[in-house]
């Protein structure tokens, strides 16, 4: 089996691609850097609780792509992982996402000893009752970390605010209850299920052997497995739930996030990003740090350089985030509002929009100096049927017609306020 080579001459860059008979991808960015990387991806998320298999559906507690995140690097005789990286001065770690769970290392040596620790850590779990009860007091302790930071809670209470049915609404770490249910079996029904050869990927970055790589993979993810399970979503209203969710804490400011909820997509694909690559350069058009939107609130004192614009798209959910903190929040609202229905019929220049997709195009090309960065990029998009290459190209086509037409999508009546205010009393002192 050979390598298939994708190369964007323009800015000098390539990576090779195979995929195995068991349907496990692997990519190679080639590059004479000092550190070597390496992560394996499975396309599992907190998105994935409510799936069928074989023509029949089942339903995971929330949290359990993380809980099993925890426990993949677990060895047969209770030993961590970790340690066997440690002893070949690998850095690894792992994390979760909506749709994703990754594994990766870094090193400056002993490449492939790495590697083979990390695909023997993926390949197979090790799970028993007892290690089980002791995890989750151990991600108990996170979860309550989490429920602690004043910043979590603002985002919990906006994707509440926002969503109706969609499993965003529950962290990604599951609550205190739905850990308490998940045991051994659920673990082992949630790897055999999704961790296999064909929803998973390797992508490496470094000056490595290939086809060397490529035999590692072949010897943990050749064999054969069933089709991916299909993930269900309940059905989604278009409206919001709520307009407004406030909370308090002891802090010094409040914290503020306006959500507007958009149009989802069905698949993550070319089209959807596409769209999205829109609305991102509207957004930081009307919103950026270069906007005067920006510099003339900023001036006046209404937002400081906490403010934050940006647009999230994943499995059948969609929206605009804008953040800060300060008093003014219902009068930012009302401004951001005014200010996207004042540009849906002021349309942007060409030397507005110019300058914009050449800051995005820079920033884009920017992941490809870090090894670390590219290689956490592809591994997110080696489901979508898409990669980093395509994401600079759609930059440098999208039009204003393009753009006028995603920013006309934004209804603005979606739009929910999420509010951290500040607890009064002895906390706060």
């Amino acid at each position: 089996m050979s390598f298939n080579i994708k190369e964007n001459k323009d800015f000098k860059e390539k990576y090779l691609y195979t995929t195995l008979d068991s349907g496990f991808s692997v990519y190679i960015i080639p590059k004479d850097l000092p550190t070597s990387y390496a992560m394996v991806c499975c396309d599992f998320g907190n998105a994935d609780r409510k799936y069928t298999l074989d023509g029949e559906e089942f339903t995971l507690p929330s949290g359990t792509a993380h809980f099993l995140e925890h426990k993949m690097f677990e060895n047969a005789d209770g030993s961590d992982a970790f340690l066997e990286f440690d002893r070949f001065g690998g850095n690894a770690n792992a994390f979760t996402s909506f749709e994703n769970t990754c594994y990766y290392f870094s090193c400056t040596e002993n490449f492939f000893e790495n590697l083979e620790i990390l695909l023997k850590s993926v390949s197979s779990v090790n799970f028993t009752d007892e290690s089980i009860e002791k995890e989750k007091k151990i991600i108990a302790r996170e979860i309550m970390m989490y429920e602690d930071s004043p910043t979590s809670a603002m985002m919990r209470n906006l994707y509440k605010a926002l969503y109706h049915n969609h499993p965003i609404v529950s962290p990604i770490s599951g609550t205190l209850e739905t850990i308490s249910e998940i045991t051994k079996e659920t673990l082992f029904k949630a790897y055999n299920d999704f961790y296999i050869p064909s929803n998973m990927s390797l992508c490496v970055c470094g000056n490595i052997d290939a086809e060397k790589v490529l035999s590692f993979a072949k010897r943990y993810f050749s064999k054969q497995t069933h089709a991916r399970p299909k993930t269900v979503f309940d059905t989604e209203p278009k409206s919001i739930k709520a307009e407004r969710i406030e909370s308090c804490a002891p802090i010094a400011t409040p914290l503020y996030s306006i959500g507007i909820k958009c149009p989802p997509f069905e698949k993550q694909n070319l089209n959807a990003q596409r769209v999205g690559t829109a609305i991102r350069i509207a957004i930081s058009l009307m919103l950026g740090r270069s906007s005067d939107f920006y510099c003339d609130n900023y001036e006046k004192g209404i937002i400081n350089e906490r403010f934050y614009a940006g647009y999230t798209q994943s499995r059948n959910s969609a929206h605009i985030v804008i953040s800060g903190s300060g008093n003014d929040f219902d009068t930012v609202k009302r401004l951001v509002i005014d200010e996207i229905e004042k540009r849906k019929a002021l349309p942007f220049t060409e030397q507005e929009l110019l300058r914009e997709k050449r800051a995005a195009y820079a920033e884009c090309i920017s992941l490809f100096d870090n090894g670390e960065d590219i290689v956490s990029a592809m591994s997110a998009t080696a489901f979508l049927g898409y990669d980093e290459y395509d994401c600079i190209e759609l930059i440098r086509d999208i039009t204003s017609d393009e753009i006028m037409s995603a920013l006309n999508t934004i209804d603005t009546n979606n739009c929910s306020l999420s509010v951290v205010n500040i607890k009064q009393g002895k906390e706060t002192e």
